[in-house]
């Protein structure tokens, strides 16, 4: 990938932090990724979220962030998806079924977001 190319992902993925508190902003600029993009956002705003919580006091584990998302069980009924859950969780499916996992990602994104948000609310 060319250097520049790369800049401009990252400068990218820096608006959407900047689109925290506008979620219509957020959501669009969220469309323009890539699903293997979404993966790298996906672990940008996870970091973000488990430093947050440190920082006031909430100390968040995986699970506190997985019981706010849907579990993949259901993500899979949902689209019809007959590929094992592991695929689904192991973003094993990113490379066989890109779309699906970038909403999959999308959806999990979102609600990264939506803690967040509610952690700046407790600053």
């Amino acid at each position: 990938m060319h250097k520049l190319a790369r800049y401009e992902i990252d400068k990218r993925k820096q608006k959407l932090i900047d689109y925290l508190h506008d979620e219509d902003a957020f959501l669009e600029l969220l469309e323009t990724f890539k699903p293997r993009e979404l993966v790298e956002v996906q672990v940008i705003l996870w970091n973000y979220v488990i430093d947050y919580s440190y920082v006031v006091g909430k100390n968040f584990s995986r699970h506190n962030l997985t019981s706010r998302m849907e579990p993949t069980s259901n993500y899979q009924y949902r689209v019809g998806c007959h590929e094992r859950i592991d695929y689904c969780r192991g973003n094993i499916c990113i490379n066989t079924h890109p779309n699906c996992a970038g909403d999959k990602l999308k959806s999990q994104i979102a609600v990264l977001r939506e803690i967040i948000i509610e952690l700046k609310k407790k600053q």
